[in-house]
C-alpha cells in the first residue's frame, strides 16, 4: 500500500503545493469516506487506491481527496509534471524513500512563513534548466552538513537581495534614498511587516501604502507595523 500511497501523497499535494495543508491528523474524530461515497471524478484520479482506499485512516482519505481536487484544476502541463515527480519516485531505494519522508515530515512541522520560503525556493528551482536543475541536486548530496546549512543560508540571503532589488525597482528614483533611509532606520520585526503587507497588496496600491507608511512619525511606524495584517 505504501508503494501506491506515498508517490500519490508527493505527487498530488507536494507537487500540487498543497503540503501545509494537512490538519487532519489532529483530529481523531474525523469520519472515514468509504469509496462508494466518492465522486466519479475522485474515483479516477484515486484508481490506483481502490482496492485499499477503506482501510486507510480518514485523515490520510482527507489528504488524498484535496490532492484529488487539485489534480482536476491542473493544466496538462502541471500533471506531466506531477507524472514525472511520481515515476522518480518509483526509481527511489528505500533508504531514498524514507529520508524524503523524514522531510515531508520536518516540513509539516515548520512555520507557515518558512514553509513559504521553501516553496518559494522550489518554484525558482523548477524554472532553472534540467542541465542545472541536476548539477546542483547532485552538488547538495555530496554536500556535508555543515556545507548544506551554509548553502541554504546563502540561498535565502540571495532571495532577501532578489526580493529588495524588486521592492527597489518599483519605485520612482527620486523616492528611493528615503525609502531607503525608512527601512534601515526599522527594527527587523518592522521592516519585515512592511515588506509582507507591500507585497500582499495588489500593484496598485502598493505606491499609497510605502508613501503613506514613509509620512509617519517612528512612533506612528512602529504602532501601524505591529498590528496584525488583515
Amino acid at each position: 500500500m505504501k508503494r501506491i500511497l506515498f508517490p500519490l501523497l508527493f505527487g498530488l499535494l507536494l507537487a500540487c503545493g498543497l503540503a501545509h495543508a494537512d490538519q487532519d491528523a489532529n483530529q481523531p474524530n474525523l469520519a472515514p469516506t468509504p469509496w462508494s461515497a466518492l465522486s466519479p471524478d475522485q474515483q479516477r484520479v484515486l484508481a490506483p487506491l481502490q482496492a485499499t482506499w477503506d482501510d486507510l485512516p480518514a485523515f490520510k482519505q482527507q489528504r488524498l481527496l484535496r490532492g484529488a481536487q487539485r489534480w482536476s484544476t491542473l493544466s496538462p502541463e502541471q500533471r506531466a509534471k506531477v507524472q514525472d515527480r511520481v515515476q522518480r519516485w518509483n526509481t527511489l531505494t528505500p533508504e531514498q524513500r524514507a529520508k524524503m519522508r523524514e522531510r515531508f515530515e520536518r516540513f509539516q512541522q515548520l512555520p507557515p512563513e518558512q514553509q513559504q520560503k521553501i516553496r518559494q525556493a522550489f518554484k525558482r528551482f523548477g524554472s532553472l534548466p534540467p542541465a542545472e536543475r541536476q548539477r546542483l541536486r547532485q552538488q547538495f548530496e555530496t554536500m556535508s552538513p555543515q556545507e548544506r546549512q551554509a548553502f541554504l543560508l546563502g540561498a535565502t540571503a540571495q532571495n532577501r537581495a532578489g526580493q529588495m532589488h524588486e521592492f527597489f525597482q518599483s519605485i520612482a528614483q527620486p523616492e528611493r534614498k528615503p525609502t531607503r533611509e525608512m527601512l534601515q532606520s526599522m527594527p527587523q520585526e518592522q521592516r519585515r511587516a512592511f515588506l509582507q503587507t507591500w507585497r500582499a497588496l495588489p500593484a496598485e496600491q502598493r505606491d499609497d501604502y510605502r508613501r503613506r507608511i514613509l509620512g509617519l512619525t517612528p512612533d506612528q511606524r512602529a504602532a501601524e507595523l505591529s498590528r496584525p495584517s488583515p
